[in-house]
């Protein structure tokens, strides 16, 4: 026990080095996001912000490259897709950079050219997080889930969307909202790994989850903002890119500072037989739900047919979704149930042979405690008829024995 104790703490020791470094890099980051907070509440000039955001984003391609050189051997692949991804994110903002710069420092039009690099970026980003965590995941569950929040929020984004073509939107725009769809499956993708893995999931895909919550803000801003045809100011948009930009960059030093680990979510609160979280995905299905029963009861009120097939074609979407996930937990629950019942089953043929095997060991003691008895009566009567001369001989014969051995061990130390 002792030598385990101080393999850990040497374990402990050496590890304590790295994860003091991630911690003040995170600390960095953190202080680096108040500041660049601070000074977008503070009003400072737009182009100082897209220099402070340009600053911020630059080096995580580097990183995530970095991640990938010193990443195992089983996780190099997604670590590579993510790293092109990152590389695909750069030269996204370097193209807009350009259109930013062309134009006169006004922000362009969406959408672009710089729209097809972010759109592969997000894809790429997928499909890692689709080969790092195929083991972890249900992608049936995922998908269903992810279906269920895509629904709810184009039903919520339909109003805007109606109201943004109505006053200068163009139909062109709605291609943006690739990207808070796609940041939806992502987060989904995590989500369902982190609930529905029962050893845990990574540490560092934990904090691209967290990367991935800022990334969305960020997407949602801009695509709003696009389809209103008002996209004229992004520093709300690039703040939010920046928080996650950070976030990426701590969860690429994770792999890169070999730190990286497993963590689970707490066992508590769960529905007996389901995945953690299913209260959770329960009461996320039902508040979508009325979302998309809410809209065409909007669409009602402004006589608008699109709104009305809008908030029940998500709300059938919804349902549907809801029902295939039960069905999907009914049919675990039912497993599950199969295979307590055998293992019932086979506890009882287990408790049984313990039986009859604890009976026959009964039987077995009687035996030999009356055999004791019958021996040491025997042993007794011979004695008797031997004067007392049985018992001494026994005696002196475990004497000599006693004897021999110890001659024997004494020659063997010499």
């Amino acid at each position: 026990m002792i030598v385990v104790e101080q393999g850990w703490l040497r374990r402990a020791q050496r590890r304590a080095p790295q994860e003091r470094t991630f911690g003040r890099l995170a600390l960095v980051g953190s202080v680096l996001f108040v500041a660049y907070l601070v000074a977008t509440l503070a009003g400072a000039p737009k182009d100082l912000l897209s220099l402070v955001f340009s600053i911020l984003m630059g080096p995580v391609p580097f990183v995530v490259w970095w991640a990938y050189r010193r990443a195992p051997s089983t996780f190099r692949r997604p670590m590579l897709l993510l790293a092109c991804a990152a590389s695909l994110w750069l030269l996204g903002s370097v193209v807009w950079q350009v259109f930013y710069v062309a134009g006169g420092n006004k922000v362009p039009h969406s959408p672009g050219l710089w729209d097809g690099f972010f759109l592969g970026a997000r894809l790429l980003v997928i499909l890692g997080l689709v080969v790092a965590m195929r083991s972890l995941i249900s992608f049936r569950i995922a998908a269903l889930d992810a279906s269920v929040i895509v629904a709810g929020g184009l039903a919520l984004g339909a109003p805007f969307v109606r109201q943004g073509l109505e006053h200068g939107g163009t139909p062109a725009a709605l291609l943006t909202l690739n990207r808070p769809i796609l940041s939806v499956a992502t987060l989904m993708l995590i989500v369902s790994a982190a609930l529905g893995s029962s050893d845990g999931m990574p540490f560092s895909m934990a904090l691209l989850g967290v990367a991935e919550v800022p990334l969305m803000v960020g997407n949602l801003i801009y695509s709003y903002a696009a389809v209103q045809g008002e996209y004229v100011d992004d520093r709300w948009a690039n703040l939010a890119w920046g928080a996650g930009a950070i976030a990426a960059m701590l969860a690429a030093m994770v792999i890169v500072l070999g730190i990286d680990r497993r963590i689970r979510l707490p066992a508590h609160g769960r529905i007996p037989e389901h995945p953690a979280g299913s209260k959770l995905v329960l009461a996320m299905s039902v508040g979508t739900l009325a979302v998309g029963l809410g809209v065409a009861c909007y669409g009602l009120l402004l006589d608008s047919r699109g709104l009305v097939l809008t908030g029940l074609l998500a709300s059938v979407l919804i349902g549907l979704a809801m029902a295939l996930r039960a069905k999907g937990s009914i049919q675990s629950a039912e497993e599950a149930y199969r295979r307590l019942d055998r293992s019932l089953a086979e506890t009882e043929r287990a408790r049984d042979a313990l039986a009859v095997a604890n009976e026959e060991l009964g039987r077995a003691n009687v035996r030999i405690r009356a055999m004791h008895v019958a021996f040491s009566d025997l042993l007794n009567l011979a004695d008797e008829r031997a004067n007392g001369q049985m018992r001494q001989l026994i005696e002196e014969t475990g004497d000599d024995l006693a004897r021999l051995l110890e001659d024997q061990l004494q020659r063997r130390r010499k």
